[in-house]
């Protein structure tokens, strides 16, 4: 995660911050459930976006970051931080079950939207 951080310019770990709170408001105002989506699972999402989508400012960076999350042609092709497991895979315990993911995308993009 320090190596990506870097090459992104230090983009990254404030751009998971802002993909983190808006879930911890996601939870608070009902729209998903505590659990769903783990800082781990945000975190590894967020490191399987390319470099060249971070930076300019915190506004771009998340809309480059929706804009290439969305453009995966299957969201299997996506892997944890540490490059060994599959991010998002149903009935693995190292990996996010797929409905979670596809919650946590829709509902944070709905957010996002309100947001900017």
């Amino acid at each position: 995660m320090t190596r990506k951080h870097q090459a992104t310019a230090e983009w990254l770990k404030p751009t998971v911050r802002i993909f983190k709170n808006m879930r911890n408001r996601l939870i608070r105002d009902g729209k998903i459930k505590s659990g769903v989506a783990p800082s781990y699972f945000i975190e590894g999402m967020l490191y399987n976006v390319p470099v060249s989508e971070f930076g300019v400012s915190y506004a771009n960076t998340v809309d480059k970051c929706w804009g290439w999350l969305n453009s995966p042609p299957d969201a299997s092709a996506l892997m944890c931080a540490n490059g060994i497991h599959p991010l998002v895979r149903d009935n693995s315990h190292t990996s996010w079950p797929i409905q979670g993911h596809l919650d946590f995308l829709a509902e944070t993009q709905k957010l996002w939207v309100q947001w900017k």
